[in-house]
């Protein structure tokens, strides 16, 4: 599995906003920081199928 469809991504996100307590802030500038390519952080979130669901991982920049 590359990539999650948007239904997909909203079930992991609740998922892991549920284990964070219910509530998870972002500030303005690391939103943008992740949204913006070639950047600090890294670009893309390596999605993979595990035998009991997903393993979500960021994958650094070169």
């Amino acid at each position: 599995m590359r990539y999650l469809s948007d239904v997909d991504l909203r079930a992991v996100l609740n998922v892991l906003i549920g284990r964070s307590g219910g509530t998870v802030l972002i500030s303005n500038e690391e939103l943008y920081d992740a949204m913006l390519p070639n950047h600090s952080h890294g670009e893309r979130v390596l999605v993979e199928e595990t035998e009991g669901g997903l393993r979500l991982s960021i994958v650094p920049l070169p």
